[in-house]
């Protein structure tokens, strides 16, 4: 009897405890560069192509990111942003050709 009250007990903390909850606000990021078929990276993961990513932004986590747009061909571009709960970053890069 007592375990069970205890069990319950519990359970219903952790069901307040997560009704607090705030859930974090996603943030969001748009790319603007001149080579459309691009990969974009957030911290080694593929999320797009800058094409896509510049006519409708990708949702993402708050928190900070290292970005990397590339493409064959072209020198890479890196970058640095902290999105903020609900807030937006753009990255606008401009990929340079590789030389013979």
């Amino acid at each position: 009897m007592m375990k069970t009250l205890l069990v319950a007990a519990a359970l219903l903390g952790l069901c307040i405890g997560c009704a607090t909850m705030k859930p974090e606000a996603a943030g969001s990021l748009q790319i603007d560069c001149n080579v459309s078929e691009a990969a974009v990276l957030l911290d080694d993961d593929l999320v797009g192509r800058a094409g896509e990513l510049k006519k409708q932004a990708k949702s993402v986590r708050p928190g900070f990111y290292r970005v990397e747009i590339r493409h064959p061909g072209y020198y890479p571009y890196f970058t640095e942003i902290n999105v903020a709960e609900g807030g937006a970053a753009a990255v606008k890069a401009e990929l340079h050709p590789l030389l013979d």
